[in-house]
């Protein structure tokens, strides 16, 4: 493989730049294209906007199905032994009767839904990876490209598969959106997504016997318990996001439920967090009520690595040689690179395009930065496979 600055990289790059204009058009396209995580023919239909354009340039592609999400597909340049993995989800938190539908250009901001995350990080591994195809070296890149289509629910359906495919990683490259600052992603928090479900009495309000087993009411005490967990243990979130219950203002409610969020950054401190919240559910703060905890999706804390800290140097290197340099930092959310980075795979996120307002409806991302991380994906691929193959 050749070094950095030489003839290649520079028509990777000018392939890039010529391309920018086309790649703004494919990340309009594709965020125009509904994607939410349960809306599977929307995710599908964006598979097939990438496979159209990058399908045929790789020897092998596996697909994985789901029934209820979009089905995953892993692209790949080698038929057996490691590789370098290159991630992207395809699915978005928008759901298809969501006001925010459509992109529209507001000078250097592409404001749309899931532009920032991450339609543009899609279409910059699609570009990359043709760009590398146009420099005749795509085949000496030992490639896997796996788009995913659960991201946003935690990866529920697909989970298995990265702890599967991470056996195989020499490295692994996420294009999240990348930081305001160009930082890098080296490391992530832990994360549980869980319910919490009470279950009181229902009774008339009217009634003589006022001794009230309201499940709101005991979810209330809950709540309360719950975020007081905040600050407990270093480094950890406890958010009660979602509550819901009751059949009227006439009746004591029987049933009531949360959704929570859990986040640490520590993974020694993970089975005492859920210990204690695990307590404080299973206590009856009302007589003639009961709770129940159940964790539906959790990812791993990824800490910081002598293996990430020098792929990481790689990459700023290459940044330095492009003329955009990168900073690093922790980032306190959670996505697919956590399967792979708790487990010791060297691991870079945030390399996609600069985007702010995530999963709100001024999501945006920055087109000037879109085939500038493009090219820093491509650039790297190149320089990660002569220092590490």
């Amino acid at each position: 493989m050749s070094n950095s600055g030489t003839a290649i990289d520079e028509r990777v790059v000018a392939f890039v730049e010529g391309h920018a204009p086309e790649q703004l058009q494919f990340v309009i396209d594709l965020s125009n294209q509904n994607s939410f995580s349960y809306n599977k023919p929307g995710t599908d239909r964006v598979a097939e906007m990438i496979l159209e354009r990058i399908g045929g340039l790789f020897p092998v592609h596996r697909v994985v199905e789901h029934r209820e999400v979009g089905n995953l597909h892993i692209l790949s340049t080698v038929t057996e032994g490691t590789s370098i993995y290159l991630l992207g989800h395809m699915d978005t938190v928008f759901p298809p009767n969501h006001p925010f539908k459509e992109c529209r250009l507001d000078g250097d901001k592409l404001r749309g839904p899931g532009s920032g995350d991450m339609k543009a990080g899609v279409a910059s591994i699609v570009y990359s990876v043709l760009a590398l195809h146009d420099a005749g070296v795509l085949d000496r890149v030992p490639l896997t490209v796996i788009l995913g289509s659960d991201e946003e629910i935690g990866a529920v359906y697909s989970r298995s598969v990265y702890e599967e495919e991470r056996e195989k990683a020499l490295a692994c490259l996420v294009v999240e959106g990348g930081g305001v600052n160009r930082e890098i992603v080296v490391s992530r928090n832990g994360k549980i997504g869980a319910r919490v479900d009470c279950i009181g009495q229902d009774q008339h309000v009217g009634a003589v016997d006022l001794q009230k087993a309201s499940a709101v009411l005991e979810l209330a005490h809950k709540t309360i318990s719950l975020e007081g967990l905040n600050g407990t243990f270093p480094g950890v979130r406890v958010n009660v996001g979602k509550v819901e219950g009751g059949l009227g203002p006439a009746t004591i409610p029987a049933k009531s439920h949360a959704l929570i969020d859990v986040r640490w950054q520590d993974q020694s401190v993970r089975d005492e967090l859920v210990a204690s919240i695990a307590d404080a559910v299973g206590r009856e703060d009302l007589p003639g009520c009961r709770s129940e905890f159940t964790i539906m999706n959790e990812r791993s804390a990824w800490p910081l690595t002598s293996g990430t800290q020098r792929l990481s140097e790689i990459v700023k290197k290459v940044s330095l040689e492009l003329g955009h340099p990168i900073q690093q930092e922790h980032r306190l959310g959670t996505s697919d690179s956590n399967f792979f980075g708790c487990a010791g795979v060297p691991t870079i996120d945030g390399l996609g395009p600069i985007c702010k307002g995530y999963h709100t409806a001024d999501e945006f991302v920055y087109v000037s930065s879109i085939p500038e991380r493009t090219a820093l994906v491509a650039r790297s691929l190149l320089a990660i496979t002569e220092e590490m193959t």
